[in-house]
């Protein structure tokens, strides 16, 4: 502090207690206080990345009630964060993972199961232009839930309406699972 009771600024002109500035998410459009930083695979900042952290951080405490809902969190997030520095891989399998569960009914673990065969039998996947406009939910709405089952809810609001922004790709995915999971889903996978 000065004489006068001013707030200096650390050496290098960051002041240490000032917060963080805002930066948007380039994903999803969150804007949370943090280093201007990209996670290294996604379209996500590092506090929405952190953030993203937390709620999974939830589901694993609560598995009982969160856990059958996990992989919808993971595609949700990773469908939601197309774009930029996210991996072809990434966005296809949160699309694939929303159209499984959303339109024909996968549970969380069939949906993971898919994905296991999907990678293990497939290479190189196609890009995905992100929507124009992201979901109006995202991971905040999540992470600020009172209660596991209010998480629960806000995890099926949200997935839905990461699917619904994707609506113009709707039938590329569902060609691209048709060709890459086949009768193959539904038999040795779905039983």
């Amino acid at each position: 502090m000065t004489a006068d009771g001013a707030h200096e600024p650390a050496p290098g002109g960051e002041d240490e207690g000032a917060p963080s500035a805002w930066v948007p998410c380039p994903g999803c459009g969150l804007a949370l206080p943090g280093p201007d930083e990209r996670h290294r695979g996604l379209n996500a900042s590092a506090a929405c990345w952190a953030l993203y952290g937390e709620v999974i951080g939830r589901e694993l405490a609560h598995l009982g009630l969160l856990g059958g809902l996990h992989q919808l969190t993971v595609d949700a997030y990773e469908a939601q964060h197309a774009g930029g520095r996210a991996r072809a891989l990434s966005v296809a399998f949160g699309l694939v993972g929303l159209h499984l569960a959303l339109e024909e009914g996968a549970t969380g673990t069939e949906v993971r199961d898919a994905h296991a065969y999907l990678g293990r039998r497939h290479r190189g996947w196609p890009a995905f232009d992100p929507p124009l406009e992201p979901a109006a939910i995202t991971v905040f709405d999540i992470a600020a839930a009172d209660s596991p089952e209010e998480h629960a809810e806000l995890v099926r609001r949200w997935a839905t309406a990461v699917w619904e922004t994707w609506r113009p790709v709707h039938g590329a995915v569902r060609r691209l699972v048709e060709e890459r999971l086949g009768a193959s889903w539904r038999t040795s996978i779905r039983g």
